[in-house]
C-alpha cells in the first residue's frame, strides 16, 4: 500500500514466495525508498529484490536464519558492485526494511529511515531500532530475528512513521480484526499528515486456515476469468481512477432504474389483470415470488451503488481537500525562502512575507490536514523570525532568593542605590549585600507601597503609597514626605530626576512635577501639555520624559511638549502587553519588559532623529511571572525580578 503524493522519487513495495518447499520455504517482504538518485534508483530496487529473491530461496534445506544472513550478505555485495561503477561511489539515500516470515519466525534487517512495528495486544514496538547503524562497506549491518504470535501485526514502512502518529494511535488502528479495513484506516490517517509518498506493507498474523482443495482453487480461477468488471490494467492516477469509476458507477445505476421501472409497469399490469396475487394447492406463485425477488434486489443494488457514489465523490472532495493544502504549504515555504533573502536588506518587507507565510501555514493546521509539516513550517518561521528580531537566550544566574526571609514574599520592583541593590513589595524593602538577602525593612504598617524610585538628589529612597502618600528611605530610617498641598496627586507611577519628582496621572491625563524645598516638596505642577497618556503605566526620565502606554506605544516629552519618537525597525512580533520602562542619564539605550511574552526588548536611542532603532529582545523561556528590571551601566548588567527572586544577566 502506498501513502501520500507520488512527487518524483522512487518509492515501492516487494513481496515474493516461491510457493513450494512447505513451511520452510517462507516469504520475504521489501519496503524501498531511494532518495537522491532518481536515475538509478530503479536499478537499486530491483538488484535489492533480485538479490535477496534468489539467494533467500536457493536451498530451503538451511536453516531460515541462515538463509536471511546469507540473502542479505549478497544483497550487500551487489549495492557494492553498483557503487564501484559509479564514479562518485555514491548511489542515494536508501531507506530500505528487508524482512522474511518462515513459519512463526520473523527475520529483519534495516537501513536509513524505514521501519518495522509489531503490534501486540495493543502495545506498539519498534523492533527494527538499532539495527541501521552506519557501516562504510556494508549497506545492512545487523539482523534481528524473533518470534510472532497469533493476533500480532507486523507493518513495514519506507519511513519513520512515528513522526506523523503516535505509538498509541498506531497500535489502535492496527489492532483491527480485519487487515484491508485496518490498512485502510491507517491510509486515512496519514493521508491528512504526510506530503510525499511512503510505502506500507502489513501483516497479520492469525492462527493457520485450512488449505485450499484443487476444486476450491478451480472454482475461484473460473469465477475471476468470468468476472464482467475485473481490469487487468494498471489503475490511472487518481483524479481519472475517480471519474471513471464515477461514470460507471452512475451508468448502472441509470440502467438499473430503468430495469426497475419497467418492471414495476409490468407487475402493476398483471396485478391489474389478477385482481389479486391467486394461490394454487395451498402454496405461494413461485414465479411471481421470483420477479418480486429480482425487484427488491434491483432495489437494493440501486441503493448501494447510489451509495458507492456518493462515497467515492466524498473521497474525490477530501483527496482536492488535501492537495489544496498540500499546494498552500508549497506556497508557505516559497515564501519563507524568498523572506530569508528579503530579510538581508529589508527587513520589514521579509517580516510581512512571513507574517502572511504563518497565517497560510496556520490555516493548514487548523483544518487537520498536513499537520506535522504545518508546525514544521510553523517552526522555521519562528526561527527566520528570531533571526530578524535578533532574538537571544542568555544565561540567567540566581541573585537572590527573597522567600528565605519570607515565604509570602510579593515583590514589587527592584532600586539601586550607593551600590546596593534593593527589592520591595508593599510594606518592606530587602537590601542585597555581596549577593546575599539581607533581614526585611519595615517600610510602614499600615500604607501599601505601588511605586518606588532613586532619589540621587538626596541619596534616598522614594517610595509612592496607595493613597497617595510619598516616605523617604534615608540612612536606614523611613519618614513621611510632605507637599505645599497637603497631600500627593494620586497616579500610577513615580519618577524622581535632578532635586525633582514626577507621578505618572494616567486617569487624569497628566504628569505632576513636585520640586524639594529642604525637607518637604513644593505644589504640584502640571507638566503634560499636548500628549494623550491615558494609557500610560510607567515612565523613565533621561532629561527627556518617556512615557510606556499598555499598547506599548512609547511617548516622548521635553519641557512638557510631546516630541517626535519615530522608532526604526521595529520587531515582526510588536509589543502589545509591556508593564516597565528603564532608561536613565547618560545611557544609550531603552529597555522596555513584556512579561507575558518572558522578554526584555532593546532600543538604541538615535540622536539624529530623535526616536529609537530596535535592536534586540531578550527572550526568557521559563520566567513566567517577571515583575521589574534593572540595568547597572557601569558593570553592564541586567537584573530581574519575579514575585520572589532577582536574577543576573550579563548584557
Amino acid at each position: 500500500m502506498f501513502v501520500g503524493r507520488d512527487e518524483g522519487g522512487f518509492v515501492e513495495n516487494y513481496a515474493y514466495d516461491i510457493g513450494e518447499g512447505g513451511e520452510n520455504s517462507g516469504k520475504i517482504y521489501i519496503n524501498i525508498e531511494v532518495q537522491n538518485n532518481p536515475v538509478d534508483a530503479e536499478l537499486i530496487g530491483e538488484t535489492i529484490f533480485d538479490s535477496m529473491r534468489k539467494a533467500f530461496f536457493a536451498d530451503l534445506e538451511k536453516d531460515p536464519y541462515v538463509r536471511f544472513e546469507d540473502a542479505v550478505r549478497s544483497t550487500n555485495k551487489a549495492l557494492q558492485k553498483i557503487k564501484e561503477e559509479k564514479a562518485s561511489d555514491y548511489i542515494g539515500t536508501l531507506h530500505v526494511v528487508i524482512a522474511a516470515i518462515v513459519g512463526n519466525t520473523l527475520y529483519l534487517t534495516q537501513t536509513g529511515e524505514a521501519e518495522a512495528y509489531l503490534i501486540r495486544r495493543r502495545l506498539c514496538s519498534t523492533v527494527s531500532e538499532g539495527l541501521g547503524e552506519d557501516s562504510v562497506e556494508e549497506m545492512f549491518t545487523n539482523i534481528a530475528s524473533g518470534s510472532l504470535e497469533p493476533g500480532d501485526f507486523v507493518l513495514f514502512s519506507s519511513t519513520r512513521l512515528l513522526r506523523f502518529i503516535s505509538k498509541t494511535d498506531l497500535a489502535k488502528i492496527l489492532s483491527g480484526r480485519n487487515l484491508i479495513s485496518t490498512l485502510g484506516e491507517l491510509k486515512d490517517y496519514l493521508m491528512t499528515e504526510v506530503l510525499g509518498r511512503i510505502g506500507l506493507t502489513g501483516i497479520a498474523v492469525s492462527e493457520g486456515a485450512p488449505a485450499l482443495t484443487q476444486k476450491e482453487h478451480g472454482q475461484i480461477k473460473e469465477h475471476l476469468e468470468k468476472e464482467e468488471f475485473y481490469d487487468k490494467k494498471r489503475p490511472g492516477k487518481s483524479g481519472y481512477a475517480l471519474k471513471d469509476t464515477l461514470n460507471t458507477l452512475t451508468a448502472a445505476v441509470n440502467d438499473l432504474r430503468q430495469r426497475v421501472t419497467a418492471l414495476a409497469d409490468k407487475g402493476k399490469a398483471r396485478v391489474s389483470r389478477s385482481g389479486s396475487v391467486r394461490r394454487e394447492g395451498g402454496g405461494l406463485n413461485l414465479k411471481a415470488m421470483g420477479k418480486d425477488r429480482m425487484l427488491v434486489t434491483l432495489i437494493a443494488a440501486i441503493i448501494i451503488l447510489t451509495l458507492s457514489i456518493w462515497w467515492i465523490k466524498g473521497q474525490a472532495t477530501e483527496q482536492a481537500k488535501i492537495e489544496g493544502y498540500s499546494v498552500t504549504l508549497n506556497e508557505v515555504q516559497e515564501t519563507l525562502n524568498s523572506a530569508e533573502t528579503t530579510g538581508q536588506y529589508n527587513k520589514d518587507q521579509a517580516g510581512q512575507m512571513l507574517s502572511q507565510a504563518k497565517q497560510k501555514a496556520l490555516e493548514v493546521l487548523n483544518s487537520g490536514y498536513h499537520r506535522s509539516k504545518a508546525n514544521e513550517l510553523l517552526g522555521k518561521i519562528q526561527e527566520s523570525q528570531d533571526a530578524l528580531d535578533g532574538v537571544m537566550h542568555p544565561d540567567v544566574r540566581t541573585l537572590a532568593d527573597l522567600s528565605e526571609k519570607r515565604d509570602n514574599v510579593s515583590a514589587l520592583g527592584l532600586l539601586h542605590l550607593g551600590g546596593t541593590l534593593y527589592a520591595y513589595e508593599y510594606n518592606a524593602l530587602y537590601p542585597i549585600v555581596l549577593d546575599k538577602v539581607q533581614d526585611p525593612l519595615t517600610i510602614d504598617e499600615n500604607e501599601t507601597v505601588i511605586a518606588g524610585a532613586v532619589y540621587d538628589d538626596k541619596d534616598s529612597l522614594l517610595f509612592y503609597t496607595k493613597s497617595g502618600k510619598v516616605m523617604e528611605f534615608k540612612d536606614n530610617r523611613v519618614s513621611f514626605v510632605d507637599t505645599a498641598d497637603g497631600a500627593f496627586k494620586k497616579g500610577v507611577a513615580i519618577e524622581a530626576y535632578s532635586n525633582k519628582i514626577y507621578i505618572l496621572d494616567s486617569a487624569g491625563n497628566q504628569i505632576w512635577r513636585y520640586t524639594r524645598r529642604r525637607d518637604s516638596f513644593d505644589a504640584a505642577e502640571a507638566y503634560n501639555i499636548n500628549a494623550d497618556l491615558a494609557k500610560g503605566i510607567d515612565l523613565a526620565i533621561d532629561g527627556n520624559i518617556y512615557v510606556l502606554g499598555n499598547d506599548g506605544y512609547i511617548t516622548k516629552l521635553f519641557s512638557g511638549n510631546k516630541e517626535e519618537f519615530p522608532i526604526k525597525k521595529e520587531p515582526i512580533d510588536p509589543l502589545e502587553n509591556p508593564t516597565r520602562i528603564y532608561t536613565e542619564l547618560d545611557m544609550g539605550s531603552i529597555y522596555i519588559l513584556e512579561p507575558d511574552k518572558q522578554r526584555v526588548l532593546v532600543y538604541y536611542k538615535d540622536d539624529k532623529t530623535g526616536g529609537a532603532s530596535y535592536d534586540r529582545q531578550l527572550v526568557f523561556d521559563d520566567m513566567t511571572d517577571l515583575r521589574d528590571l534593572f540595568v547597572d551601566k557601569d558593570t553592564n548588567k541586567l537584573y530581574l525580578l519575579d514575585q520572589s527572586k532577582i536574577y543576573e544577566v550579563a548584557l
